[in-house]
């Protein structure tokens, strides 16, 4: 969804009038209009996503405006903007000065759109060019399974990882390093000394948003988002990945994603044949050299396989994009 402000919306339609009369843009037809937004955006806007508030083009616009991402919605802008002007040029009508202040201020707002995403993508890019051109891709596996909590299978899941990684077609790039039982400082030594790109813990989580780890006597010590966050802070320009296999983590992943590109976290409680099989088709795709999106779907799709009922609970969140959207 753009961000587009209800003031901003009314001052681009207001250039975007056409004599025709209501619902109409500019001096397009039905043709005319999908084609010049197929040649901008490469987007049908007479698929049936956009027909909700409406079919005349003026609604199917405001639908686009509603559903796609601020680079998609600032590009159409423009190049909507810049036809109009071009059009009044070529039809010798001159432009008053109220409209060019107003071409100005939307055009600006067009830039702005396109700006915001411009960073995002840079981002998410930046995110795939480090796990890309790494000669060798590093995960660390962080464990606890505190002792006054209900036991977890953390070995099975480490050894399917393991295998899957082994059994890989690019399993010479992969690195697999393993914590246990580890405690908060062990976190941020596991950081410091490995410098992974994908850090995978698994574990117990709280409905509260908190994750357990474990103290000098291995029970329970839970660690909350803000400080988690505040530590992933530290090694954003080096870690691309967080995948939190634990139950109610999504809280945790939200605060994360404030620093690392991608993170992945459990909306609710997840069983441990979920996690195990989650996982499985994480790193098989990896493995595979598909794209961390990519390897979330498959993640989602393996739970899937195994007729478990909780696909939908592992959330990929990607920073400054939100969570992603999964098909039911």
């Amino acid at each position: 969804m753009s961000q587009l402000s209800s003031i901003e919306k009314r001052k681009i339609e207001k250039l975007l009038e056409s004599a025709k009369g209501r619902g109409y843009i500019l001096d397009f037809s039905n043709r005319t209009f999908k084609e010049f937004i197929i040649e901008s955006v490469d987007m049908d806007i007479y698929d049936d996503k956009y027909a909700y508030l409406g079919d005349s083009k003026a609604n199917r616009l405001r639908a686009f405006w509603e559903q796609e991402p601020d680079h998609i919605v600032g590009k159409l802008i423009l190049d909507l903007l810049k036809y109009r002007k071009t059009q009044k040029l070529m039809d010798g009508i001159e432009i008053s000065q109220v409209e060019q202040t107003l071409y100005e201020d939307c055009s600006e707002i067009s830039e702005r759109l396109m700006q915001i995403v411009t960073k995002e993508e840079t981002l998410t890019e930046k995110a795939a060019s480090v796990i890309e051109e790494a000669q060798t891709i590093s995960i660390l596996l962080l464990s606890a399974d505190p002792t006054n909590a209900t036991r977890l299978r953390i070995g099975e899941e480490l050894r399917e990882i393991q295998e899957k990684l082994q059994l890989a077609r690019l399993r010479e790039k992969f690195k697999l390093d393993q914590r246990m039982s580890v405690r908060p400082t062990d976190i941020s030594q596991a950081l410091l000394d490995i410098q992974p790109h994908i850090v995978h813990f698994s574990g117990h989580g709280t409905e509260s948003g908190t994750l357990c780890f474990e103290n000098r006597v291995g029970e329970i010590h839970p660690i909350m988002p803000d400080a988690l966050a505040a530590l992933f802070e530290q090694f954003a320009s080096q870690v691309c990945c967080v995948l939190l296999n634990s139950c109610y983590s999504e809280i945790q992943a939200a605060a994360i994603a404030e620093h690392i590109d991608y993170v992945i976290g459990m909306n609710k409680a997840i069983g441990d044949h979920a996690a195990i099989a989650f996982a499985t088709g994480f790193y098989q795709a990896l493995g595979a050299g598909r794209t961390i999106e990519e390897a979330y779907k498959l993640g989602c799709v393996q739970i899937r396989l195994h007729s478990i009922p909780e696909h939908l609970t592992p959330v990929l969140i990607e920073k400054g994009k939100g969570p992603v959207q999964l098909a039911v």
